[in-house]
């Protein structure tokens, strides 16, 4: 399943006052391109912000885009929310060409940069370097994508190329449905010129188009791309100067609050008893992510969005630290302990 086409299509409460607007946002923001690039951003370079809520399947759209750029030179800046940087850490058996603290290189000649001051900064020292076609900017998963875009559109030698918004087709409803989550998705949603459905192999194709149709409800118009493992044309996300990003930065955002805590060194843990602990955890959890050991030395990669879990062998041989993800701290913290407890 790899159509493409507006969401909301047909929708009940797409009416034409709502669709025309998007499109005049749309034409507004086209012509705001062109005149920033008439004025002084002709050699620009180009940023799309990848935002996504928390376990979305953003990381595994940009390893895509990392892994196959159909001859772009892409530079990606990741910035996480935990105390350990598990995103930057699971691009690292992408083929490397070199490595400093705060840069990899692949050999395909992109590469992943740490957000290491703020971006604005990163930014412009990425686009002076005059090594890249275009920049992506990997949001955490709380972050408001329209304080990025005004903070891309600060930088010297950058313009806003899009907002691309990746949602989770598997708990895309739940979120929608929970007052503590919408607002942030919704922002997400409603910021970006194209949502990415990821993750659709996982759910039927009449949820899928639900799914679709209410994305189409909260941004009517918008670019649906339904993915599955993250496969989706560089050249479709990469473009966005030519569509217009519509987003308001003076809409105001809706924070998600969340808190987080590391268990390291994580295990040595049976693959069953994490199994069992995450089917039951003490307490509710947002996201769950990173590597634990097996008593018998094995190294197990895992991946956790709300009630729904993932372990697999880790494919490299990383620190081991189980990275938390909750709505407060006492949460957080009642779950690191009952964790560490299975060692």
């Amino acid at each position: 399943m790899d159509a493409s086409g507006p969401a909301g299509d047909g929708a009940p409460h797409a009416d034409a006052g709502q669709l025309d607007a998007a499109w005049q946002s749309a034409i507004g923001s086209i012509a705001a391109a062109r005149r920033r690039s008439d004025d002084d951003r002709g050699d620009a370079v180009g940023v799309t912000v990848l935002t996504g809520f928390l376990g979305s399947g953003k990381i595994t759209v940009l390893r895509r885009l990392l892994a196959e750029p159909v001859g772009l030179r892409i530079a990606a800046v990741v910035n996480d929310i935990g105390p350990v940087n598990i995103d930057a850490a699971a691009l690292d058996d992408l083929q490397v060409a070199s490595r400093t603290p705060d840069r990899v290189e692949l050999t395909n000649g992109c590469a992943c940069c740490a957000l290491v001051d703020d971006l604005a900064e990163t930014l412009e020292r990425l686009a002076s370097a005059g090594t890249s076609d275009a920049i992506v900017v990997e949001a955490s998963g709380i972050a408001d994508p329209a304080t990025l875009a005004a903070a891309t559109e600060s930088a010297a030698g950058c313009t806003l190329d899009g907002v691309v918004a990746v949602t989770d087709a598997q708990h895309l409803a739940a979120q929608l449905d929970d007052p503590r989550t919408a607002p942030a998705v919704r922002r997400q949603i409603d910021v970006s010129h194209v949502v990415v459905l990821s993750k659709i192999d996982l759910v039927s194709d009449v949820e899928v188009q639900a799914l679709i149709d209410r994305i189409g409800q909260i941004a009517p118009g918008r670019m649906v791309i339904p993915a599955a493992h993250g496969r989706i044309d560089p050249r479709v996300l990469l473009g966005a100067a030519v569509r217009g990003a519509t987003f308001r930065a003076d809409a105001g955002g809706h924070p998600f609050e969340v808190a987080t805590a590391a268990v390291a060194p994580a295990g040595p843990w049976e693959v069953t008893d994490v199994a069992r602990w995450f089917e039951l955890p003490p307490v509710p959890l947002v996201r769950a992510k990173g590597w634990f050991t097996s008593p018998d030395g094995s190294r197990h990669e895992l991946q956790a969005v709300g009630r729904s879990w993932r372990i697999e062998p880790a494919s490299r041989q990383p620190d081991t630290v189980i990275v938390l993800i909750g709505d407060s701290p006492e949460a957080v913290d009642r779950a690191a302990a009952s964790l560490r407890n299975l060692s």
